[in-house]
């Protein structure tokens, strides 16, 4: 299974290029300076796709996982809330479609780049524990 996350925006960050409005707020509606986003992580198989699970970066999500160094919220997916995402999202999810096609839950490979918190030790075992390849 393949897995990645991805920030979809509300509003283009680059060059303006179109906006969605109403006829009668059209030329009046501005460009927010901070865009809305959603941060999402998501996994993909030939025999389909897992659940989408937000994670930081997110607006308005409560963000729980605090960086000790600075004690404020993380900017980004920190390897705590990987870790997290891996246990009770994205391998539950890549059993669940495994399964359902026929072939043993257990023997599946978990793909993903190399991204600070993917690369993470403490992220190692989790692959390892259920015969996966991170």
């Amino acid at each position: 299974m393949i897995t990645d996350s991805s920030i979809f925006r509300m509003h283009s960050m680059g060059k303006p290029t179109s906006s969605w409005c109403t006829q009668a707020t059209m030329g009046t509606v501005g460009r927010p300076k901070h865009s809305l986003g959603v941060h999402c992580y998501m996994g993909m198989t030939y025999w389909g796709v897992t659940t989408l699970k937000l994670v930081t970066n997110t607006h308005k999500l409560a963000q729980k996982y605090i960086n000790p160094k600075t004690k404020r919220a993380f900017t980004g997916v920190g390897s705590k809330e990987y870790n997290d995402v891996l246990q009770q999202h994205l391998i539950p999810e890549g059993k669940r479609l495994f399964h359902q096609t026929g072939m043993r839950a257990d023997k599946w490979k978990l793909q993903n780049d190399n991204a600070p918190a993917h690369k993470a030790k403490e992220n190692g075992h989790l692959c390892k524990q259920v015969d996966q390849a991170c």
